[in-house]
């Protein structure tokens, strides 16, 4: 995976988390956080979680999450 990181222009009215399903393909604390971090003067000047137009938003690359099987408990079997 590159280390690279990419941009997203943001659109009126769009928040944090719907960015990050543009720019990741999901919803994860961990993924707004990572955004919000790499962008701290754009998220200084919004008002809450909401963005304006035009916006530069850098998308830092993330590791993908690993999976951890969930077994079922006794009684599902």
């Amino acid at each position: 995976m590159s280390t690279q990181a990419t941009t997203l222009v943001s659109i009126q009215g769009e928040r944090w988390d719907s960015l990050c399903v543009r720019a990741y393909g999901s919803v994860t604390q961990q993924a707004i956080n990572a955004l919000r971090s790499a962008n701290q003067d754009a998220a200084r000047r919004t008002e809450g979680f909401v963005l304006p137009a035009g916006l530069v938003i850098t998308v830092p690359s993330m590791a993908a999450q690993a999976i951890t099987p969930v077994e079922l408990a006794p009684w599902q079997r």
